[in-house]
């Protein structure tokens, strides 16, 4: 079994996944695919109620994944401003915030209606890479080489840029 993280550049992405997905095609094994974000819930062992992981995207911008207590996904990946971001987490009783972007926006999340708490461990853990893989290859959530692709929030900037400027 191969796991593979997603955190990094767009090119660093493509690389390493085109990276793994070598590896796993010589020596005949499976891939799973690890969002940056599904790591960092793994720093919170003890939520009683939702975490909610964010990495800062700067200006106001986060990547957000909202998972149960059992790190499964309950709403889809999202990338965007923190401030609507904040108007989803009103609609949960219970959050434990974890990720660059609590610590940066921690001001903004306080305000939110609900019980909230903050991790203090929020960098990302190798060992949370395996725990989150081996927890997906239990649940038989596994790729092949040929189908594994890199998952993106949000376009590359320069792609935003030609968009705007039509």
């Amino acid at each position: 079994m191969l796991a593979i993280k997603d955190l990094g550049s767009f090119t660093g992405i493509r690389i390493g996944i085109a990276t793994a997905k070598a590896i796993a095609e010589v020596a005949n094994i499976p891939v799973i695919g690890i969002s940056s974000l599904d790591c960092l819930a793994y720093n919170v062992p003890d939520a009683t109620g939702v975490i909610c992981a964010l990495i800062d995207a700067n200006n106001n911008q986060v990547y957000c994944g909202i998972f149960d207590k059992n790190y499964n996904l309950i709403s889809e990946y999202m990338a965007d401003d923190i401030s609507n971001i904040a108007s989803v987490l009103d609609n949960y009783s219970d959050i434990t915030f974890v990720g660059t972007g609590s610590v940066n926006y921690k001001n903004i999340l306080s305000n939110i209606n609900s019980n909230i708490k903050f991790s203090t461990n929020n960098n990302q853990h190798s060992a949370n890479i395996g725990k989150c893989a081996f927890e997906k290859y239990k649940n038989g959530y596994t790729e092949n080489a040929d189908t594994i692709l890199p998952m993106y929030l949000r376009k590359s900037q320069a792609e935003r840029m030609k968009e705007q400027n039509g």
